[in-house]
């Protein structure tokens, strides 16, 4: 079994708006739902969890069901840290589960053909992430000056949805938890603890809605799906 765990419960406080970017509409349609139109109508994810404030879950349930009507979702709370939502999420895992893939609810321009092949590649590897070349010259700074350039040539962004062996990622989020070990994606955790993780080079399209810029971009694309 192939689940999905799409994590959605950030605040939007880059935004500077009152509502939670996730929840905003497009062209009709919360962006969430856009995110979530690809993994839905996936043949190869067989079931899907989403991390909520637990203030919305009720609201975006009836949304869900309008939406998706003979899809079954797990909504549960997300933690005070992405990384407590996303451990909430794997322990409410079927115990069947496979693979997981583990996504920002709010990259919503993921597509199937990317699924299917990071699905494929994580049969040779403990974890596989897509990743993205970086374009600008990387500079690193100290309060007002620029102290050095550093080389872009092996660097890269790391994108969603992120997949894994569910048993092993499950066992890493516990083991962090227990050594208060705080990461900013779940392939670190891998990292950290000496498991390999594949890369799958693909394009910066999957752009995280993050900022207003972002936000503009997004509607301007999906205003004309």
């Amino acid at each position: 079994m192939n689940v999905a765990i799409i994590t959605a419960g950030g605040s939007g406080t880059r935004m500077n708006i009152k509502k939670r970017k996730q929840f905003i509409k497009i062209a009709g349609k919360p962006i969430l739902c856009w995110t979530l139109d690809n993994f839905v109508y996936h043949p190869k994810i067989d079931s899907i969890i989403i991390t909520l404030p637990q203030a919305e879950i009720d609201d975006f349930n009836q949304i869900l069901k309008k939406e998706y009507p003979s899809t079954k979702f797990t909504l549960i709370a997300g933690g005070k840290e992405r990384q407590n939502s996303v451990l909430n999420a794997l322990q409410a895992c079927p115990h069947n589960t496979k693979h997981v893939l583990i996504h920002d609810g709010v990259r919503p321009f993921i597509n199937k053909q990317l699924i299917s092949n990071l699905l494929q590649k994580i049969e040779q590897a403990d974890g596989i992430l897509p990743v993205s070349r970086m374009k600008n010259t990387i500079k690193e700074i100290d309060a007002e000056l620029v102290k050095k350039t550093i080389p872009r040539k092996n660097l890269v962004n790391a994108l969603t949805p992120q997949v894994f062996h569910y048993p092993l990622i499950l066992h890493l989020h516990q083991k962090a938890k227990a050594e208060n070990l705080q990461v900013t994606d779940d392939a670190s955790l891998c990292e950290t603890y000496g498991y390999k993780v594949r890369y799958l080079l693909t394009d910066d399209g999957n752009f995280k809605i993050t900022d207003t810029r972002d936000l503009e971009i997004s509607k301007f694309i999906l205003e004309k799906v």
